[in-house]
């Protein structure tokens, strides 16, 4: 657990260029990436954006918008979030998010399910009770793998259904990824973290040996 996860890289320039096309008066993002690119590239882990976060709410959520887009974002997504960001960080601030609070994060421009789990796992949140864990492409391919079914019986209920209710979806993990937590003592960060980096491997071994 001492080694780098979800770690994501990107290029100063890119933010930098993005956040001149808006004229805001707002630097918040500018003085972030001063004080936090290296050689041209801002490179975060997951641990970082919650020590960044617990130590400044502010900055900690500016960190989780670049972390979660490493690609960037389009601009009028970037320039409302800039423009919203006190009511942002007022959201953020909550420690337990229910249905109704990650409704509102989800309203906000360029946040999807994936973005908003990672923003809430980043920030140490819970939902409904239960630590937050990440979920994107990879470990959905993961988890409605049969291979997986008996581990995630709650998400097989709604296999395939990651687009069309990805609300509900997202419940459906954080449950069976709680009660995976709570039999083996383990927490998120290490489910989330062998779904993303490892399953997909093991997953072929096992297929490869199959066959052998």
């Amino acid at each position: 657990m001492n080694a780098p996860t979800w770690t994501t890289s990107s290029r100063k320039d890119m933010w930098l260029g993005l956040l001149d096309r808006l004229n805001s008066p707002d630097r918040s993002f500018q003085d972030f990436l001063e004080q936090h690119a290296t050689d041209g590239e801002i490179t975060l882990a997951r641990r970082d954006v919650r020590d960044i976060f617990a130590e400044d709410a502010s900055k900690g959520v500016i960190a989780t918008i670049i972390w979660s887009h490493e690609r960037g974002i389009r601009v009028n997504a970037l320039s409302l979030l800039v423009r919203d960001m006190p009511t942002l960080v007022t959201l953020m601030s909550i420690s337990d998010f229910g249905q109704d609070e990650l409704n509102e994060l989800l309203s906000q421009p360029g946040i999807s399910v994936p973005t908003a789990s990672k923003m809430l796992s980043a920030c140490g949140k819970t939902y409904c009770g239960m630590p937050a864990a990440i979920i994107d492409d990879t470990i959905i391919q993961v988890i409605e793998n049969a291979s997986f079914a008996g581990d995630f019986p709650n998400v097989a209920k709604l296999r395939s259904k990651s687009r069309s209710r990805p609300v509900p979806y997202y419940q459906a993990y954080l449950r069976d990824v709680f009660d995976i937590c709570e039999k083996h003592d383990l927490n998120p960060d290490m489910v989330d973290r062998y779904l993303a980096e490892h399953a997909l491997d093991d997953m072929a071994s096992d297929i490869e040996l199959a066959s052998a």
